[in-house]
């Protein structure tokens, strides 16, 4: 395929297959157009172009739209497409495949820029062509330790590097995708440590609310980009299926994968796509966990509040009658004199304002635990008459009786 990128050049990571086996090399200068004909391509996020126009050509060497430059595909959680091409003959051409999976990453210390986690924002465009007898997978912004693990990972699995291998545009996808597995169950593990901490911690430690919201922060867009990764995964075994069944076939109309090769790939694609749901309930069950905290550590400060207010209340009912006496007997009704103690006549002025008033706070207060509305004169004649209804039945009930 003519690759129209040829001014560009950046550092990148290869691992390629060369004299029957797979051997990484790192160069100075990429070129896309003298690229080993069974590849990855390991490239940086700093390598990668950060102007569209010059990141177009990297994706038309790929045969992937345009529209993957933009900034909304740079910034989205992920996606999955494909793209065909066929021949006069109806038989499948090339395939192309680009893919979008971000893995948040929880630091055990700080980064240089403060923060205790790291995004890998991994985009992998790949691109099958039978005539060319070429299969090239580019990986942009995975972790520094990625191409070794896919290396070994890739020389264990050397004995399936069958002609079925070689013909099948999925065939080099399995343990790019067993890495991106193991990624996000480090993920995982990685925000379920500090959890784990926080729940030791709480019988001797006060709670860390900062901390706590931090790390609930962290455990909700873990299991975001999981759901997403999951579902690249399903459209991925869709287009698998389709592509294995409908469009693999010989001139004679039969199959060119055999049928266990086909199945095999099947199943271990479900199997890692099983093991991502596992994680993502996992990923669920640490932020269930971590509100657990959150609720246990509210409830404490509420139980500690209860008991100050309390203790509050018991020195207000402490001090409550030797006030009231206090403030009774120091008003204008009694005098105190050679006689004794003298009581004024008005004495029932006293009682003739306080027991109304005392009467109509408890009206109101009652009323304003039964109702939510705005206490309004309405409101209280509604309410008193009620109660009055109320009554009225009550009194009628026990005359029949």
């Amino acid at each position: 395929m003519a690759n129209p990128h040829r001014s560009q050049a950046m550092p990148a990571c290869i691992v390629h297959y060369s004299s029957e086996r797979w051997v990484s090399e790192y160069v100075k200068n990429l070129k896309f157009d003298i690229l080993p004909k069974r590849c990855y391509i390991f490239l940086s996020v700093k390598s990668y172009p950060k102007e569209e126009k010059d990141r177009i050509p990297i994706l038309a060497h790929f045969n992937a739209p345009p529209v993957l430059a933009s900034k909304m595909c740079t910034e989205i959680n992920g996606y999955f497409g494909s793209r065909s091409t066929y021949g006069d003959d109806d038989r499948l051409k090339s395939y192309s495949t680009w893919m979008r999976c971000l893995v948040k990453m929880i630091l055990k210390e700080p980064a240089e820029n403060g923060k205790d986690y790291k995004w890998y924002e991994m985009t992998i465009l790949s691109h099958w062509d039978v005539l060319a007898g070429t299969h090239q997978i580019l990986c942009i912004d995975t972790p520094k330790e990625f191409p070794e693990a896919l290396q070994k990972a890739l020389l264990q699995s050397a004995s399936q590097m069958t002609e079925n291998y070689l013909s099948d545009p999925f065939s080099m996808h399995a343990q790019l995708l067993d890495q991106i597995v193991q990624l996000n169950d480090e993920s995982v593990w990685a925000i379920r440590h500090p959890i784990r901490e926080i729940e030791k911690r709480r019988p001797t430690a006060g709670p860390d609310f900062e901390s706590m919201h931090e790390i609930s922060r962290h455990t909700i867009h873990i299991s975001e980009v999981l759901l997403v990764t999951i579902q690249n995964f399903e459209s991925l075994r869709e287009q698998q299926r389709y592509i294995h069944n409908e469009s693999l076939q010989s001139d004679k109309g039969k199959m060119l994968l055999g049928k266990e090769y086909r199945e095999r790939a099947l199943e271990y694609l479900n199997f890692q796509i099983q093991m991502l749901k596992s994680l993502r309930e996992r990923s669920i069950s640490n932020h269930s966990r971590l509100s657990s905290e959150i609720v246990v550590a509210y409830n404490r400060i509420a139980q500690q509040d209860n008991r100050a207010v309390s203790s509050i209340a018991f020195l207000t009912m402490t001090f409550l009658p030797a006030a009231f006496i206090s403030s009774f007997f120091s008003t204008t009704f009694f005098s105190f004199g050679e006689d004794g103690l003298q009581v004024s006549k008005q004495m029932w002025l006293y009682w003739a304002i306080t027991i109304p008033s005392t009467l109509i706070i408890m009206i109101v207060w009652r009323l304003c635990l039964h109702t939510k509305a705005p206490l309004t004169y309405r409101n209280i004649k509604d309410f008193a008459k009620a109660r009055l209804k109320q009554k009225q039945k009550q009194l009628t009930e026990k005359a029949v009786v």
